[in-house]
């Protein structure tokens, strides 16, 4: 399945929170469980146990990666994405925990550092960021939950200051912050009545938090509520439209293209343009004109004296290539 840019539209900006993915970090029993289930048709991917105050919650347990795999697997069903629409990796620590450990199997090692030169680490993010945009591009909205460390950074004059961040290793809270379009913290706040609220920095006004957004017109903090949240971005974007006076904003959430094809579908359509090719040119003609022209697509993709039958669906990305190109080689005969 090939790109057609000529078919591509204008992008509109959600106001529907479930169309995004939200990144919140900050102490234990501040609510941030509490506040990922109320999102619609919610699924609780539990790497932690912290959801048996909560009514309702539909959660599945995790104790290895691979049976997140399987989840994910799981979430390309036509009737569990009926049932579920939004997923929430709580937290996203201990997911980063279960995933070292997936690769240290993977690659038979004890420790994530005995793969040299930040092998293990480079392996353990890419393999995070591919299963979690997968959740995306399937059209969930996606919600991280993360736990919070202070840490001293030092300014370019030597000054050193304090921030609070999330605790997870950098290099793999970096696919988190990355991909969220909320990255907020969560923390209590004692008010000048002596009540004690939870709010939510959804931008940090000194840098004292680590905090973000891709939404020009957010609020800097708000009460720690589904409820806040959702209007403080139905606030923002309206705002935002405002200023821009267009109408590329909408009220459905935030869909992403996927490309549905699996790797038996790809194997499927490379015999099948085989047999198209066959079927419409002579026995000889297929030998000298055809066959070298296949290897030579095939060579240039997966490397010399490498070929279609050997490959696994861990490169199936690379056959779609292969297939798009013997597509055009097809098409011409046309």
């Amino acid at each position: 399945m090939g790109i057609d840019l000529l078919a591509l539209q204008p992008h509109k900006v959600s106001r529907d929170l479930s169309g995004y993915v939200t990144y919140i970090y900050g102490p234990p029993k501040v609510g941030k469980t509490t506040l990922a289930s109320q999102m619609p048709g919610c699924l609780l991917c539990a790497f932690e146990p912290g959801y048996n105050a909560i009514p309702g919650i539909i959660a599945q347990d995790i104790h290895t990666w691979s049976e997140f795999k399987q989840v994910v697997r799981e979430l390309r069903k036509e009737e569990v994405h009926e049932k579920f629409q939004s997923v929430v990796i709580d937290t996203l620590d201990l997911a980063a925990t279960l995933c070292e450990k997936f690769i240290c199997q993977k690659e038979n090692v004890d420790n994530i550092s005995d793969l040299a030169y930040g092998k293990g680490t480079r392996m353990t993010k890419l393999e995070m960021e591919t299963t979690f945009r997968t959740i995306v591009q399937m059209g969930y909205a996606l919600f991280f939950i993360g736990h919070e460390k202070d840490k001293t950074f030092k300014k370019e004059n030597g000054e050193e200051f304090n921030q609070t961040v999330p605790s997870l290793q950098p290099s793999y809270n970096e696919v988190a912050v990355n991909m969220a379009d909320i990255f907020a913290y969560a923390h209590p706040t004692l008010l000048e009545d002596g009540t004690n609220v939870s709010m939510l920095t959804l931008r940090s006004l000194d840098n004292s938090v680590a905090a973000g957004n891709r939404f020009k017109y957010m609020e800097a903090e708000i009460p720690f509520t589904y409820k806040a949240l959702s209007q403080a971005l139905v606030n923002a974007i309206n705002k935002e439209q405002e200023a821009i006076g267009d109408d590329l904003f909408t009220d459905e959430p935030q869909t992403y293209a996927e490309n549905t094809l699996s790797f038996s579908d790809l194997k499927n359509d490379f015999d099948g343009l085989i047999a198209t090719i066959q079927h419409r040119v002579t026995q000889i003609d297929f030998n000298n004109i055809w066959a070298p022209t296949i290897q030579s697509i095939v060579t240039k993709h997966l490397g010399k004296g490498k070929t279609v039958a050997s490959m696994d669906a861990s490169q199936a990305d690379t056959l779609q290539l292969i297939v798009d190109e013997l597509s055009e080689e097809v098409n011409k005969m046309d």
